[in-house]
């Protein structure tokens, strides 16, 4: 009992010995050294009368002095070397708001035009605003070198009429440039000799007929065709222009050239018209006879007689024989070849 008592209490001495001379590079730990108070470092504050004395009193005591929100207008120096986080100005930052004030409320280039009760003003008044449109257009002062349109003169419009914009009154065959009537069927067609369904014309495109013709629609429009298109254009304003086209024939139960036992001539079908001449507004006549020739009017009617083929099946004039000297014949006979014109 004494020999481990004696043995327990020699390791113990041994012990506290080894750890009383122990060398100061040991992996123990070792107690902190007492260090110096770390210094705040202090901002430079502004040249003003009251800040001088402030500046001592907080540099007097171990304790950072407040820090003022950074507002817009201050230059970045002024947060000098301090590098720590700065709180975001912006809507919620605690400011003193002046009426009337532009504030930036974010990042963006968006602003808020804030009032005295911190709510946006409303939108400024419009300088016109409250004046009638009339007065308004008295603000402008008008120029001679004006863009608004001039009034125009006293029949403007006329002279872009459209030459077929005639009235439905008294129009006949669906074309309002054709004026007349329908009539009951003429003769007996079934014979050859007759009009089934006849129209009297009197006018086509504005010229009046000397004498009303009786034919059927299809001859009638091939006829308004060569008013419209050739013998107004071809004549134009001479003497007036084209009052009346004189007509030498239309329906007749008859044979060709009214020759004894002949084939029945297309005017006995009301398909054909003879037109020996016109007249112009100032009462002159140009008849066919004695001008197919003449140096004033000779290409005048070789041109009608030229432009009735086509509208027409047969044309047939001074040159075809003797029978056709003094007017044109024109009837709408249909050939597998084209057109009949001499």
């Amino acid at each position: 009992m004494r020999t481990k008592l004696g043995a327990t209490l020699g390791i113990f001495l041994c012990a506290t010995a080894t750890w009383a001379n122990a060398p100061t590079d040991s992996q123990r730990p070792h107690l902190r050294q007492a260090t110096a108070a770390i210094q705040p470092v202090q901002r430079p504050a502004p040249a003003t009368e009251t800040a001088a004395p402030e500046a001592a009193i907080l540099a007097s005591a171990a304790v950072p002095a407040p820090r003022k929100a950074a507002s817009r207008q201050e230059p970045a120096e002024a947060a000098g070397p301090d590098i720590r986080p700065q709180p975001r100005d912006g809507l919620f930052a605690r400011w003193e708001i002046p009426a009337d004030s532009l504030v930036e409320v974010s990042r963006q280039t968006t602003r808020i035009h804030f009032g005295a009760e911190g709510r946006p003003t409303p939108r400024p008044e419009h300088p016109l605003a409250g004046i009638e449109l009339a007065s308004a257009m008295l603000l402008v002062p008008l120029t001679p070198d004006s863009p608004h349109p001039e009034a125009r003169p006293a029949g403007f419009a006329k002279l872009f009429k459209r030459k077929d914009r005639y009235s439905a009154a008294g129009a006949v065959c669906e074309v309002n440039a054709i004026k007349g009537v329908a009539i009951p069927t003429v003769g007996r067609p079934s014979s050859g000799c007759g009009i089934e369904n006849p129209v009297r014309i009197t006018e086509m495109s504005g010229v009046r007929l000397s004498t009303p013709i009786t034919v059927d629609c299809t001859t009638a429009r091939a006829l308004n065709t060569w008013v419209a298109d050739a013998l107004k254009p071809a004549v134009g304003r001479k003497g007036g222009g084209v009052e009346k086209v004189t007509v030498a024939a239309s329906y007749a139960c008859r044979t060709r050239n009214n020759i004894p036992g002949g084939k029945l001539s297309e005017h006995a079908r009301g398909h054909a018209v003879d037109v020996s001449g016109f007249e112009l507004e100032n009462g002159s006549k140009v008849p066919l006879l004695g001008n197919w020739n003449s140096r004033e009017w000779g290409k005048t009617m070789k041109k009608l007689h030229k432009a009735a083929c086509g509208p027409f099946g047969t044309v047939l004039g001074p040159n075809a024989d003797r029978y056709h000297q003094d007017h044109f014949h024109f009837d709408t006979a249909r050939y597998r070849s084209g057109s009949y014109c001499k």
